[in-house]
């Protein structure tokens, strides 16, 4: 009897030890699969991070104008510049040229 009794004992560690063997299998089977199917989105989800790092450096680049503009728009010659080209104004003591030649 006590014979008997060490083989049910070795019996049910043996299972037992299969058991978890499988539901580790499954298990680890389970999480490949999943990785597998999400593929796809870390594809996208990287093309979007490419784009969005570009359109930030073509933000940065707009920005670094904008700021060299800020800093020219305030001074004498800019404004005579602007006045001159979008007005058509002149300053008074300035000396203006006409072509008078004929290209018709």
């Amino acid at each position: 009897m006590n014979n008997l009794k060490e083989i049910a004992v070795r019996l049910y560690r043996s299972h037992k030890r299969t058991v978890i063997i499988w539901v580790v299998a499954i298990f680890s089977c389970g999480m490949i699969f999943k990785g597998l199917m999400q593929y796809p989105q870390i594809m996208r989800n990287r093309s979007e991070i490419a784009s969005l790092e570009q359109k930030t450096e073509e933000e940065r680049n707009r920005q670094a104008e904008i700021d060299d503009l800020s800093t020219k728009v305030n001074t004498d010659e800019y404004i005579e510049r602007i006045a001159s080209e979008k007005l058509g104004l002149v300053k008074s003591n300035a000396k203006i040229f006409i072509d008078v030649s004929d290209e018709d």
